[in-house]
């Protein structure tokens, strides 16, 4: 099986606006699920792509390219397992030049891996995590390298200011903006528990709202560990970008036109919405 490499990847999205797991990639019998399966993509998250950017990060010798091309091992150990990986709707955001706010549903650690593998296809990518996160040996200098903004999730006026103030001047410089507004991962969309960060930065900053929606129940959430659980190769592994919602709307008609896309599309996927 031949592996899928990030500037394929990019041209595809560029292009086409769409990948998917190529027909001859795909098993020709439902695949069952295995502990092996389970170990294996810890061990891609944890080593092959998170360890990997740590290492580089320590010898000075990482990028953005070095972020995607490591990122989209997952979507490679995803298809090798069985799952078919679609992502979709790209075309509208590869025709707009300049970096956007994106604002995406979180149902677990796959998204935070994929998305960077994909979203760089359209420049450079500032995300919104944990400050614990960075304050984990050398993972915190690749998060400090790539302009990742750090939000307590104690502290709300703290964070806002954090958020609109830094994430602002991210965008500035020409770096797209990734937020997840539920804040911890949540098998079911809801959304009251969906905040309006994204839709008040994208209006303070004067760039377009753009909702990404995500199915990776592929690899679920783990009971000991929450990065690591049980991998299902029958589930499919789904991404859609949708429209570009302008700043001239406002944060407030923006965010509602927003969540609503989103649950539409999860709808029509048939995942639950609260």
């Amino acid at each position: 099986m031949k592996k899928l490499d990030y500037q394929t990847l990019h041209e595809v999205l560029r292009t086409q606006g769409r990948y998917e797991t190529p027909a001859e990639h795909r098993p020709g019998k439902p695949i069952k699920t295995s502990f092996i399966h389970t170990l294996a993509g810890a061990r891609v998250v944890a080593i092959d792509v998170i360890g990997t950017c740590a290492w580089l990060t320590l010898r000075k010798r990482f990028d953005y390219l070095d972020w995607a091309r490591l990122c989209t091992r997952a979507i490679n150990f995803a298809e090798r397992v069985g799952a078919t990986v679609t992502l979709e709707q790209f075309l509208p955001r590869a025709q707009h030049a300049g970096p956007v706010v994106y604002v995406s549903n979180h149902m677990g650690t796959l998204e935070t891996i994929v998305l960077p593998a994909s979203l760089t296809a359209f420049g450079e990518l500032s995300i919104i995590l944990k400050k614990s996160l960075t304050e984990i040996p050398y993972v915190g200098d690749t998060a400090r390298l790539l302009g990742c903004i750090p939000v307590t999730r104690k502290n709300v006026k703290e964070d806002l200011i954090t958020v609109l103030e830094v994430g602002a001047q991210r965008l500035k410089d020409g770096k797209s903006v990734l937020l997840f507004p539920q804040g911890t991962r949540q098998a079911v969309f809801e959304a009251r528990r969906f905040n309006s960060l994204g839709a008040k930065l994208a209006e303070r900053a004067g760039v377009p709202l753009v909702p990404l929606v995500v199915q990776t129940d592929f690899m679920k959430t783990g009971k000991v560990v929450k990065d690591f659980g049980p991998i299902d190769p029958t589930r499919p592994v789904r991404f859609c970008c949708g429209p570009l919602f302008s700043p001239e709307l406002g944060a407030k008609k923006a965010h509602e036109q927003c969540v609503a896309w989103m649950a539409e599309k999860l709808r029509e996927w048939d995942l639950p919405v609260a």
